[in-house]
């Protein structure tokens, strides 16, 4: 801090006004606390006694039930009752002092002491049955507790009579702390004022005429020039660098309109990228869609041919109308979502066509709940999930299987599962599966529609969906897709 400047003459000024106030602030503090903690002393001998005044009657009242009654409930009432009393008592005053009201709390705690002996003399009579016995204590606890109540009352007076005194004490005391406490605010807040009106003018003139540089430069008027100061403190040095700092704005304002431009051109750029991304994606989804399965086309289409010949023609339309319902859904527009509802239908006709391919040798069970029918997920990623179960996953048996169609919603999700009786699918397969999905330089060996699956899942909800894959040798797989219901609620 550099001597004679604003800054210390304003710490030097506000020190001492700190300083007379804090000392008149710590001395009420002080008196005050003093004189606080001795009336609430007092108080609190009272709220003790009360306490155990209370503590002892409910004792009586739950030891009184258990005599009369004999019931646990009071017996168990009666042991919390009298364990919070003798705890009471133990925080009586018992010291040695020539003191009214030790020497009472002393007696009072023997009394106490004496009420729980026979207090529990008469509950074990009482277990005992001894009639005669657990009167007699019960008749000595409450003389105890009738000369302790007695005993109590005396001190809760001589407590209220100390508690007066100390709180008119108190009163008196505090007004003077108040009177000289005020005294000393008024001379520090006069002397504050001397001071603060001597350099007033002093600190605020200078820093008038640099608030107007200032409004004139917020106007434009960057040729406003200010007077020069004859002191050589922080407001000369703030006005020498405002001048400066003028002269260097429209330096930058130059800057900031070349950077202007360029960002313009760079956000144009990103734009451009953003909707040759976005065409990519478009075109990505256009091409998975059209990996359909021309062996499967060519076989179907031949088994519709040979029932054509073998039967009458009302079976070959019925062939013909599924096949075209199953073609003209998977070729429609592939950026678009389906109901649930919509995608079951497809499945459903594609199962028929299998099952008029393979007859007997598969078998399939789909059950779909009522209430995930409505709700909108990406097209086709059920059918090739069914394909691949029964082109890979049942391939190698001659017996066939069974392929398990299940979708249900979960909280936040619906989950669609695809499950085959197959051979099952090994980890380095899964891996495979995944890899490829996400544009690996893996050898593809099968499996183009779980990798369309999996592909088309993670695009049509931007990374938020997933597939899981599960299998055991020689039992089956398992694919569920995940959707979130936030992504493909319609």
């Amino acid at each position: 801090m550099i001597p004679g400047s604003v800054r210390a003459k304003i710490i030097t000024n506000s020190t001492v006004v700190l300083l007379i106030l804090t000392l008149a602030t710590l001395y009420t503090g002080l008196a005050s606390s003093v004189l606080a903690r001795s009336v609430e002393v007092l108080f609190r001998n009272n709220l003790v006694m009360e306490e155990l005044k209370d503590s002892l009657a409910n004792t009586e009242a739950s030891l009184s039930q258990y005599l009369t009654n004999k019931g646990s409930d009071s017996l168990r009432q009666y042991i919390r009752d009298s364990t919070l009393l003798a705890e009471q008592v133990r925080k009586l005053d018992r010291t040695t002092r020539p003191d009214e009201t030790v020497l009472l709390q002393r007696t009072v705690g023997g009394l106490m002491d004496r009420f729980l002996v026979d207090a529990e003399g008469s509950v074990e009579a009482k277990r005992g049955r001894d009639v005669a016995a657990y009167a007699e204590r019960f008749e000595q606890a409450e003389t105890s507790a009738d000369l302790a109540r007695e005993l109590i009352g005396r001190i809760e007076s001589a407590f209220m009579a100390d508690s007066l005194n100390a709180f008119t004490e108190y009163n008196s005391r505090i007004s003077a702390t108040l009177a000289s406490n005020a005294a000393m605010v008024i001379a520090a807040t006069l002397l504050s004022l001397t001071i603060m009106v001597r350099y007033a003018y002093k600190v605020t003139e200078p820093l008038s005429r640099l608030a107007e540089a200032a409004r004139a430069v917020g106007r434009g008027e960057y040729d406003h020039e200010l007077p020069a100061f004859q002191a050589d403190d922080e407001i000369a040095t703030t006005a020498s660098a405002f001048t400066s700092m003028v002269r260097n704005v429209q330096v930058a304002f130059d800057e900031l309109r070349s950077k202007a431009e360029i960002e313009k051109t760079l956000m144009a750029e990103r734009v451009r990228v953003l909707d040759m991304d976005h065409k990519l994606k478009a075109a990505e989804l256009l091409a998975l869609q059209t990996q359909i399965n021309p062996h499967f086309l060519f076989n179907t289409l031949s088994a519709g041919q040979q029932l054509a010949m073998s039967e009458d023609a009302d079976r070959t339309g019925e062939f013909l109308e599924n096949l075209a319902a199953f073609i003209r859904y998977a070729l429609r527009s592939p950026s678009r979502s389906v109901l649930v509802r919509d995608e079951m239908e497809c499945t459903q006709r594609y199962v028929w066509l299998l099952q008029l391919r393979f007859g007997e040798r598969c078998s399939f069970d789909i059950k779909i709940d009522e209430d995930v029918l409505d709700v909108h997920t990406p097209a086709l990623i059920i059918q090739p999930l069914v394909e691949n179960a029964v082109t890979h996953g049942l391939r190698n048996r001659e017996c066939g299987g069974m392929v398990t169609v299940r979708a249900r919603r979960e909280p936040g999700s619906i989950r669609i599962s695809v499950a085959d009786s197959g051979d099952g699918m090994n980890e380095a397969e899964i891996e495979r599966a995944f890899a490829e999905s996400s544009g690996g330089d893996v050898e593809r060996e099968g499996g183009i529609g779980l990798r369309n699956v999996i592909r088309r899942v993670d695009l049509a909800t931007a990374g938020v969906g997933r597939v899981e894959i599960a299998s055991v040798a020689g039992m089956g797989t398992t694919v569920s897709v995940l959707l979130p219901l936030e992504e493909v609620a319609s």
